[in-house]
């Protein structure tokens, strides 16, 4: 059994794990980028509107007669206002104004970061770690010939 043992010991001793390759797993970085588009937008103003009041009298002609008139209205609107033989007429013209506002639209662009696994160059074995992968391996071989005559010995 104490050979048994001290077989197992030297084994663990030579065996070495460090020579495998590892892959490296690189991040590519989160990459933002941030447009900013001006642009001009056209504005309606608000709706406009005219109020006229005005007072008619007849003379004594049967004559219809414009006394007075009192108007209200916006400052974008122009009116006009006439009397001919009875007819009143009103003309009301809507003075257009438009107005352009500059207006800043900004788009985000965002990128997911891609995890790219980039193989590692595997690196060859010293000279050193080559004669340990030789022990282990004529360990490995003697204790399955002291296993095989342990148990050879048993069943004689």
């Amino acid at each position: 059994m104490k050979s048994f043992l001290c077989v197992l010991f030297v084994f663990l001793c030579v065996v070495d794990a460090g020579c495998c390759s590892q892959k490296g797993v690189v991040t590519v970085p989160v990459e933002t980028q941030t447009i900013v588009r001006e642009r001009v937008v056209e504005v309606v103003t608000a709706a406009d509107s005219s109020i006229m009041t005005a007072y008619l009298e007849c003379d004594s002609n049967y004559n219809v007669m414009l006394r007075r008139f009192d108007e209200q209205k916006t400052s974008g609107m122009a009116t006009a206002m006439s009397l001919n033989n009875s007819i009143v007429s009103y003309r009301v013209v809507r003075i257009s104004d438009t107005l352009f506002v500059a207006a800043r639209d900004s788009f985000i662009y965002k990128e997911i970061p891609v995890f790219v696994e980039v193989p590692v160059e595997k690196r060859r074995a010293t000279i050193w770690e080559q004669i340990r992968g030789w022990l282990a391996l004529i360990c490995v071989a003697s204790l399955f010939i002291m296993i095989f005559l342990g148990i050879y010995r048993i069943f004689k």
